[in-house]
């Protein structure tokens, strides 16, 4: 087999393939006698159809088959031989029969050569937080919210109280989608209602009536009640106060902490601890990420962004739909997804050249101790420990997981780091949103 590349663009490539010995015509003719016992023809025996009827019914057909099976045959033999990874999937632009050769042309896509990773004047930005006294003691306090309970009141609701109304919305007289509610429970104040909504309730009691007159936002979700007016029938059917828990023995085992509030304390410490320490190395190696893609421009390939995006794209609309989105009619397209994929298929292959002049490893002992990290918020660690251990596409996960850690902390020591003191919520905050 004979092969011939050469460049057409920077990335772009044509290839030649010559198979020698390919005998299309032969093995056209051997596919038709093969065949030839199982065609049915009017007026002829089984397997006695003419070989010049058999080769007019399906020479087509066996010709494709043959031609097919001699290009997938040789390609990959062809790039293996050239020690070609193709970007891209090849396009045949041309084939022809010569003797008993078989000549075609396919053009694809290569990945850049990256010659070096510039790190040259580089500087990143380390964020660096702790879990203070303070921290622990507004978590106690959302934990607090969080197993509120609420005590019936005979009075008129006031600020921070909790009012449970039926309700029936109308505009111009008609009811409207969405408009009708039974037993909603609404925390007077929190500004989860439509503006105007909360502040009408204000001072009504359980079985008291009344109408509420609101506006719809100008930019409200659903278009078509935008800037409407609209009337709803209230029901208000209880009334109640907000009780917290007291900080005891009896909220630490309500926690699952039955040692008391200073076994309490020390869980909830060391679980964000543990979250602030995982947002950190997130944030942290999202800089130095961000720094190698800004340092070094990388010619890319359109086929592997393309796809990334068309990954990401299924990514955010699985996100949505887990969020309970009905995205019918969301006209999803990749473009909005192009920049991300850009850089992750920059990212990949700066890393991918980090590690390989680095001979960057993740060693059994890491690799074990980030799978035994993440299995000890589960109720049975070892467990969980088995299951990466046993499986090698998850083991393969968490293997990449702590190479690209190690490239971080590779590149860490290559370059100028300004540590940047930050606190737990700020932190934890930046990275929910993100």
């Amino acid at each position: 087999m004979q092969v011939t590349v050469e460049n057409v663009s920077e990335l772009g490539r044509r290839m030649t393939v010559t198979v020698e010995d390919a005998n299309i015509e032969q093995t056209v003719k051997d596919r038709l006698t093969a065949i030839r016992p199982s065609i049915k023809a009017a007026g002829f025996r089984p397997g006695k159809v003419p070989m010049k009827m058999v080769a007019e019914m399906h020479g087509a057909s066996a010709r494709r088959e043959v031609i097919v099976n001699a290009v997938q045959n040789s390609m990959q033999e062809a790039f293996t031989q050239e020690k070609i990874n193709p970007a891209s999937r090849p396009s045949i632009e041309d084939m022809k029969e010569e003797g008993e050769s078989f000549v075609y042309v396919m053009t694809y896509e290569v990945f850049p050569d990256i010659k070096k990773v510039n790190l040259k004047g580089a500087k990143v930005e380390k964020v660096t937080a702790t879990v203070e006294d303070t921290d622990v003691d507004k978590m106690l306090e959302t934990l607090r919210e969080q197993r509120a309970t609420w005590e019936p009141l005979k009075r008129g609701v006031k600020e921070e109280e909790q009012i449970v109304v039926d309700f029936v919305g109308t505009i111009d007289g008609e009811a409207f989608q969405g408009g009708t509610g039974t037993d909603v429970a609404i925390e007077i104040g929190s500004g989860n209602m439509i503006p105007g909504f909360e502040d009408q309730l204000m001072g009504k009691k359980a079985d008291q009536e009344t109408t509420v007159k609101v506006t719809f936002p100008e930019d409200y979700q659903a278009q078509e009640l935008a800037g409407k007016e609209a009337e709803f029938a209230v029901k208000v059917k209880s009334v109640a106060k907000k009780k917290l828990p007291k900080l005891d023995k009896e909220f630490a085992a309500l926690c699952g902490v039955e040692a008391g509030m200073a076994a309490l304390k020390k869980e909830v410490r060391a679980n964000m601890e543990r979250e602030l320490e995982n947002a950190l190395k997130q944030k942290n190696k999202k800089a130095v990420m961000d720094m190698l893609t800004e340092k070094n421009a990388v010619e890319l390939p359109e086929a592997p962004v393309e796809r990334e995006a068309e990954h990401l794209m299924e990514q955010a609309k699985n996100n949505l739909k887990q969020q309970g989105v009905n995205i019918e009619g969301i006209p999803f397209t990749t473009d909005g997804f192009k920049d991300s994929a850009k850089q992750r298929v920059a990212l990949s292959l700066l890393i991918g050249k980090i590690i390989s002049d680095n001979k960057i490893q993740a060693d059994e002992k890491s690799v074990k101790a980030v799978i035994e990290l993440m299995a000890s918020s589960y109720e049975d660690p070892e467990e969980v420990v088995n299951y990466y251990m046993n499986d090698p596409q998850k083991l393969s996960e968490v293997q990449m997981m702590v190479v690209e850690d190690m490239v971080v902390e590779h590149v860490l020591e290559q370059v100028k780091v300004e540590e940047a003191a930050s606190t737990f919520s700020e932190v934890m905050n930046a990275n929910n949103a993100a």
